[in-house]
């Protein structure tokens, strides 16, 4: 699958996550999502605890994260990507 095609609408999709899935502290990607630890190690940990967890769509969320660099992901994320601002 080519992920680089989903980086368009990582807003939406963790919008999702959080709203529609319910997860409204992060769920399982929370240290990325709500406390901005960008770095790779903390995707690939929040990635694991999904696979623990059974959160395919978290999993999913996380591998798409890991298309972005630290600073594409810093602006997204100081942009409120989560929507909570809109």
């Amino acid at each position: 699958m080519e992920f680089k095609a989903f980086k368009p609408l990582v807003k939406n999709l963790i919008q999702y996550y959080y709203f529609d899935l319910v997860n409204p502290t992060g769920g399982y990607l929370h240290i990325v999502l709500d406390d901005g630890n960008l770095d790779d190690q903390s995707i690939y940990f929040c990635q694991n605890e999904c696979s623990k967890n059974g959160d395919t769509f978290g999993y999913f969320l996380a591998t798409l994260l890991r298309e972005f660099t630290e600073d594409e992901l810093q602006k997204l994320y100081d942009d409120d990507w989560w929507g909570m601002d809109d």
